[in-house]
């Protein structure tokens, strides 16, 4: 560990800020420099293993989970709260349950789920859910909740400070949100976000029970070693705060429309490595398992 942390110390240009928080390297491959600890409690949410260390994050992370828990609870009252999984150790590095969730930018969210009466129930522990949307535990029939889990997505997709770069779960998963969406979503740009972020892994878990939240870097972080990795989306840019209109974002409502009732979706990989966000890409089937 002290190896890696001076082999990334030494692409840093300048001292690191004596009390600020900073990602260092990548999500796969950094450390954490004065973490934010996620509190056990908070509004509307509430962390799956109290009192263990993997809780920590940046600023950014931490309150986009507190940002995000409160709106659903808001929206939802009487519910469950929001139940968060694994951040990052104090000072980042290897996890014993995770490739990635190294550097403070990582967070498990796991799925809102309804009982056979349609009522929001809390599960007892990770849920996995079947392409109907359907998971069995201990004779217990749950369903997925559509309508919390896709406010999760909407809330972080469209939250400014955020800056998501990836919600990973499974292509079913990614399926019923988007056909939610598309009945229910009165934004088109929360949808065409989604279509993007909503990703399941090339490789490893699908996360058929859990979104995978990853944010990228701040601008101050940036300059002090955190490492931003591909995808670049075009919301995320200056240019596309300053003034969305300039952002060449393909994103009209025929484009959606078509996307969404042909249950397809973007062929991500292809555009993404040619720097092609903004253009309208050729659909995908988003049953398919060897999305990368």
């Amino acid at each position: 560990m002290a190896v890696v942390i001076t082999a990334i110390c030494a692409c840093v240009g300048k001292p690191l800020p004596t009390g600020q928080t900073i990602s260092i390297g990548t999500s796969d491959h950094g450390y954490l420099h004065h973490a934010i600890p996620l509190p056990d409690r908070g509004e509307g949410y509430q962390r799956l293993r109290p009192g263990e260390e993997t809780r920590y994050g940046t600023a950014i992370l931490i309150e986009a989970i507190e940002r995000t828990a409160k709106a659903v609870a808001e929206v939802f009252p009487g519910g469950y709260p929001l139940r968060v999984g694994d951040l990052s150790n104090p000072r980042g590095g290897a996890h014993h349950r995770h490739r990635s969730h190294r550097a403070g930018r990582d967070a498990d969210l796991v799925f809102f789920a309804r009982d056979a009466g349609g009522m929001a129930a809390r599960g007892g522990g990770w849920l996995e859910f079947d392409r109907y949307g359907l998971s069995v535990r201990r004779d217990r029939v749950f369903s997925f909740d559509e309508a919390r889990n896709w406010h999760i997505v909407r809330t972080l997709v469209m939250d400014p400070q955020a800056r998501v770069k990836w919600l990973f779960c499974s292509n079913d998963i990614k399926a019923r949100l988007l056909r939610y969406a598309a009945r229910h979503e009165p934004s088109p740009q929360a949808v065409f976000r989604a279509t993007w972020v909503l990703h399941q892994p090339g490789h490893g878990d699908s996360h058929t029970d859990h979104f995978h939240l990853r944010v990228g870097c701040g601008p101050a972080e940036r300059t002090l070693g955190c490492q931003e990795q591909a995808p670049f989306w075009p919301w995320l840019s200056d240019a596309a705060r300053k003034d969305e209109d300039r952002a060449q974002v393909a994103a009209s409502d025929a484009h959606l429309v078509g996307w969404l009732l042909a249950e397809e979706h973007l062929n991500q990989s292809r555009h993404i490595s040619r720097g092609s966000v903004g253009v309208a890409a050729q659909p995908a089937t988003i049953a398919r398992r060897d999305v990368h």
